[in-house]
């Protein structure tokens, strides 16, 4: 009898713990992701210098908007290539007349902290450009790179002078 008592009080307190880790847990993973916000500033670095290759890119400066990429971004691509991507996206929408930060996430892991900012960039006539720019910040130390740039033109992309899309 006693020892099932004192087995009872073990397995009781085992799973208390277990709970408690558990919802501890639960709080800080709510606390991290509330940090996080979609539309939350990441990094003020991270932010400048994504910022720096947008503003070479909106002043149709292509080799220095080349120079924001590290010489590993050009691992399948090269440089002249990603250049003649660039102009031909301006020539083909216009020049870059704004952007705007849209979303921002952060996401560590073992190799990093990775943030992915997404911009709305609008070109003349209102034509406009989703830039999904992901930089690194290596675990090991050292400058933030710049490891992905998506850019994918709007099929629809009519808007009005206070760019709100219009309706067809």
């Amino acid at each position: 009898m006693i020892e099932g008592f004192f087995l009872k009080k073990d397995v009781s307190r085992i799973s208390l713990h277990v709970v408690l880790a558990i919802v501890l847990t639960m709080l800080l993973f709510a606390c991290d992701n509330n940090n996080r916000g979609a539309n939350s500033s990441t990094n003020p670095a991270v932010e400048k210098q994504a910022a720096a290759l947008l503003d070479a890119l909106k002043a149709g400066d292509y080799p220095l908007a080349i120079k924001q990429y590290p010489d590993s971004y050009f691992v399948k691509q090269t440089r002249e290539g990603w250049e003649r991507k660039l102009r031909t996206l301006s020539e083909e929408r216009g020049a870059m007349k704004s952007y705007e930060l849209k979303r921002s996430q952060a996401d560590t892991r073992f190799s990093g902290k990775f943030f992915i900012l997404e911009y709305m960039v609008i070109h003349e006539g209102n034509k406009r450009v989703n830039h999904i720019i992901t930089l690194l910040a290596p675990v090991m130390g050292g400058e933030i790179e710049l490891i992905g740039h998506k850019m994918t033109p709007w099929i629809d992309d009519s808007l009005d002078e206070q760019g709100n899309p219009l309706s067809k």
